[in-house]
């Protein structure tokens, strides 16, 4: 069969991971797959089109897709990369329609319409396919309700008009949604009653994340083998992440034979090292990486300690960033499916993080669950303890983390639940499905 793996940004993060890791799956078992991406870097869709059947960007420049620009010209932007989408697929032909992440270049109603061309299956990332905002939380800072939007989309409510998602399950054909997490899959059958709707937790590279030892870790990134790690994992400055009560819980931990921890924290604009971080840091990427990077500012995170801040750091040594800490602290507001907590279980580390959406799907120990309304003191206490545990930690301790989300997460478990989704799909004949 031949399917065509779709996304706007295709990248090897966030949900582009996603998108390229469906192109590997469907590719190893004997698919013909062509990656089509509103916006991808020339050097992977050029690599793309190597490992696959072929692969297509509208454009190399993913700026492009937010670029902030007036309602006409986005129209007519909107306009010209559909038509290049269209004369894609008429050149590639595909039995079948894999779309991941695509608020950027298509609507609710794109999908819907696409489905009765050919069959589609469509994962959600979030809540944008059935509320049209990414996620809607509660801002921990102001109080205020945070709809989050594609960047070209208005954030006025009283001009951002939900009618559209009205008309989905009437324009929709040979369509299955796929829902990654159970709290995510349930929210949209709410939505979409008569809609396929089906449960299908994310794979996840299990090989990249193996399982670490800390001491080995640390000596790899270049990091004190001797003090406390506790690392955050996403953007410090997207607010849904939860930073804030990372790093005011940060404040309040004790420390531990006279020493504080150390925030290791993956994400932001720019490598550095604030306080006295730096003395922590001896030669290995991150090193490098603060060497090359430019001078950027940090003040609007408030960090009253010493932290490293990374940013750009190989792909294949995310599992040993992972498994230098000591525990990874992940206290989203809302979350779908977070990779955040199976990639520090694969790892070995241990990860708390909040009971929100469906992260209690993916922590290997549920009992590391905290609610979201955890006071900054409870906690500091929480980090203290875990900490306290790491030191007497076994190997084997590590190793069932890293079992427990193998069997959950596996490439193997994955492939086999998506062939029967896909199989469905491509058998199934919908009255009106234009061909």
């Amino acid at each position: 069969m031949r399917i065509a793996v779709v996304s706007d940004l295709v990248r090897p993060n966030g949900a582009g991971v996603m998108a390229l890791l469906a192109a590997d799956i469907l590719t190893a078992a004997g698919h013909e797959v062509v990656v089509f991406g509103g916006a991808m870097p020339h050097d992977l869709e050029r690599q793309l089109s190597s490992a696959h059947y072929g692969a297509a960007a509208f454009t190399n420049d993913e700026s492009a897709l937010d670029r902030g620009i007036d309602t006409s010209s986005h129209a007519a932007f909107l306009a010209a990369l559909r038509s290049w989408f269209d004369q894609e697929v008429a050149t590639h032909d595909p039995d079948l329609l894999y779309i991941h992440n695509c608020g950027r270049i298509f609507t609710q109603l794109d999908i819907a319409d696409l489905s009765r061309r050919l069959p589609v299956l469509f994962t959600m990332h979030d809540e944008w396919f059935s509320t049209d905002a990414h996620y809607t939380f509660r801002s921990r800072l102001t109080g205020t309700t945070i709809r989050t939007f594609e960047p070209s989309r208005s954030q006025d409510l009283l001009t951002h008009r939900f009618d559209h998602l009205f008309d989905v399950p009437r324009r929709a054909g040979n369509l299955v949604v796929v829902g990654p997490s159970s709290w995510i899959t349930e929210r949209a059958r709410r939505v979409y009653p008569t809609l396929h709707i089906r449960h299908l937790p994310n794979a996840v590279d299990t090989d990249l994340f193996s399982l670490q030892e800390r001491r080995s870790a640390r000596e790899h990134l270049g990091l004190n083998t001797d003090r406390p790690i506790v690392a955050f994992i996403g953007n410090p400055t997207q607010e849904r992440k939860g930073f804030t009560a990372y790093e005011e819980a940060l404040q309040k931990v004790e420390p531990i034979d006279g020493v504080l921890p150390l925030r290791l924290i993956a994400g932001g604009s720019s490598t550095v090292a604030i306080g006295n971080a730096a003395s922590d840091i001896g030669l290995g990427p991150i090193d490098t990486l603060l060497s090359m990077a430019r001078g950027s500012s940090v003040d609007d995170l408030r960090i009253q300690g010493d932290a490293i801040i990374v940013k750009g750091l190989a792909r294949s040594s995310m599992g040993a960033l992972y498994g230098a800490a000591d525990v990874v602290v992940h206290p989203s507001i809302i979350d779908n499916l977070p990779t955040v907590p199976i990639e520090a279980g694969l790892s070995g580390t241990r990860c708390l993080a909040t009971d929100v959406g469906g992260t209690a799907e993916v922590i290997a120990d549920t009992a590391d669950l905290f609610p979201l309304e955890t006071a900054p003191e409870q906690l500091a206490q929480l980090i203290a303890s875990a900490l306290g545990d790491a030191r007497t930690e076994t190997t084997a301790d590590r190793a069932a983390r890293r079992n427990t989300q193998l069997a959950r997460y596996s490439i193997d478990t994955h492939r086999a639940e998506l062939m029967d989704v896909i199989d469905a799909l491509a058998n199934v004949a919908v009255a009106g499905v234009e061909r």
